[in-house]
Parts: structure tokens; C-alpha cells; sequence
């Protein structure tokens, strides 16, 4: 069976199927009465629906309406635009304006494929633009005070380098955010190894802090290429990352990153939150604070950012 696009939209492709989504893109067939916010005429849309294992588990449709909501309470040009909510014969479905760009792994695994790593100048650029963009979403507000905004799953696959060299968060399903519902709140767990571990051992709900912990590891294993635990499966990573923390070994040969960077970076990934800095604020000072100052001052290093990987779809799928 084909890809039910919605009422108003025509099918473009059908990106795929997670264990809690169903993805394609499609486009807007005419202009909607009352334009949404990330809506225009002509838009490529990503059109979510539950997948057929979650359609009718309370999961599933929590995981639908946090996207939604954060979406609609978080607006950032990181992350992509609420344009509809809706439901249908398939079930229900959102809209969402595509955020271009190349998933970190992508990005590693395209330089791995050229047969080196990325050139210092990119890492630099993209740790220290996923670290700002992070902060700049925990630090949003609107008349009703700080969003508190989690995005509650960070992970190579959902951290996407842009065309213009900037940092995109795809793939909401398990956000967090100000006034959420309490029948909204399910046993989220992060993604092994980069979610922290006490949100991995059901501890913690996903939390800002949690994010800082998760981007790091992130930006740590795009830095290093190197695998963050020795263990592979994955009941073995989760007790891995709980019992013995990440292997940062890697880090220490990350040349690309000042000492004091990695050293930044290293401190968020400590097994126990109270000695985490816990905001990406906090980090980000820290990173700044350790940049090598050459000639031209401490952005020397971040001068020239080549981009070199294919652009993907943002599809969460």
C-alpha cells in the first residue's frame, strides 16, 4: 500500500519507517486558507505518522504530540517548523517543514569513505555550533517564562551540519519542555552509548542536562571516529556506560581540539550528573575559554569550514 499522504498534499517519497514513525515528504497541493507557521505554497513537507507497532500504543501517540508541541513551543531555526496536526482514516499524522543538511554520522562516515578524517577546521566548526545551537534552545523563552526545552533522543543520526554550516535537531518524539502533560511522560531511554546513564537506567526523565551529556558523547565520537564503548551489544553498552563510563581514550588523540577542549567535553561525559556543568552554556564558555588564540584571535581555527558531505532528508524515520 502505497504512502497515505494527507488531505491537501501529494506523495514525493517515502523515507521509511522507525519503530515509532512512519516518514515520507510530500508537498502542499494549494496554499492553506490560514498559512501555518513554516507552511507556504509549494512547500516539501515532512509528513510523520505512527508506525503500524505504534498506532494504537499510548507510547506511540505521546512520542506524536511531544514532536508537536515541542515544535510549537520551540521556535528555532535549528529545528524544523510545525506546519499542520491532523487526522485521518491512517490514523493521525503532523507536518513539519524538512530541515536539510547531514546527519553527523553521515558527515564521518563521507570522510571515512575519502580515506581520512575531517579536517580539523570542520571539527572545530561543528563542535563548537552544536554546542551554541544547543544553547540557544535551552535558553528560549517566550510571555510564559523559559521553554525548559529537552530534546530528550541527541545522537549522531538527529545532529545535522546544514548547507551553510549550521547545526540542525531533528527527530522530537522524545522532547521535553515547560507545562508538559503528565500522561505525556513515558519510559524514554535515550539512544546507547550517547545517552547519559542515569537516564539510560530509567532514573531520569530526559532532561536539558541530559542533552549536554548526549552532545558531547556525540560531537566526541564525530571528533574521534572511534566507538564510545568497547562493548557491542547492547544490553552490554548500557551496563558498560553505567558501570565504567565512555572510553574517551580517542579524545586524547583529537588534535583538531585544544587540551582544555577536550578536557571540556570529557567533564560532561562523567558517569555522575553532579559533576557534570550540566548547561550547554556552561560548556560552551568552557570550549571558548580553551581555544588556541593565534594572530588573529580565538577563531582563528574555525576560519574556513569545508563542507563536503551529501545532504540527507531530516526524516526522524
Amino acid at each position: 500500500m502505497p504512502y497515505p499522504a494527507p488531505e491537501g498534499t501529494e506523495l514525493i517519497e517515502h523515507l521509511g519507517a522507525g519503530a515509532t514513525f512512519d516518514v515520507a515528504l510530500v508537498r502542499l497541493r494549494d496554499a492553506p486558507r490560514r498559512p501555518t507557521h513554516g507552511a507556504t505554497r509549494d512547500s516539501t513537507l515532512v509528513c510523520k505518522r505512527l508506525a503500524p507497532g505504534a498506532l494504537h500504543a499510548h507510547a506511540g501517540r505521546a512520542a506524536m504530540v511531544r514532536e508537536a508541541k515541542a515544535l510549537a513551543l520551540a521556535r528555532h531555526p535549528a529545528l524544523p517548523a510545525l506546519a499542520r496536526v491532523g487526522a485521518d482514516r491512517h490514523g493521525p499524522f503532523l507536518l513539519e517543514t524538512r530541515r536539510e543538511g547531514a546527519s553527523l554520522r553521515d558527515v564521518r562516515d563521507g570522510w571515512r569513505v575519502r580515506g581520512r578524517p575531517p579536517p580539523a577546521s570542520l571539527v572545530v566548526h561543528v563542535v563548537r555550533t552544536a554546542i551554541e545551537t544547543l544553547a540557544e534552545l535551552q535558553e528560549l523563552e517566550d510571555a510564559g517564562g523559559p521553554i525548559r526545552f529537552a530534546h530528550g533522543d541527541i545522537g549522531p543520526d538527529h545532529v545535522l551540519l546544514g548547507p551553510l554550516g549550521d547545526i540542525g535537531l531533528v527527530d522530537l518524539g522524545a522532547a521535553r519542555f515547560r507545562g508538559m502533560e503528565p500522561e505525556l511522560e513515558t519510559a524514554d531511554r535515550g539512544t546507547a552509548p550517547f545517552v547519559a546513564p542515569e537516564i539510560a537506567r530509567g532514573e531520569s526523565p530526559p532532561t536539558p542536562a541530559g542533552d549536554v551529556y548526549a552532545l558531547a558523547a556525540t560531537l566526541v565520537a564525530f571528533a574521534t571516529g572511534a566507538p564510545l564503548t568497547r562493548a557491542r551489544d547492547q544490553a552490554a553498552v548500557l551496563v558498560e556506560i553505567s558501570e565504567s563510563g565512555l572510553c574517551l581514550d580517542a579524545l586524547a588523540a583529537a588534535d583538531a581540539l585544544a587540551p582544555g577542549q577536550r578536557r571540556a567535553l570529557a567533564r560532561e561525559l562523567d558517569r555522575d550528573p553532579a559533576r557534570r556543568a550540566g548547561s550547554a552554556r556552561s560548556l560552551l564558555d568552557a570550549f571558548d575559554a580553551a581555544a588556541p588564540r593565534g594572530e588573529d584571535g580565538p577563531d582563528v581555527a574555525r576560519a574556513h569550514v569545508p563542507l563536503a558531505a551529501k545532504p540527507v532528508d531530516a526524516s526522524g524515520a
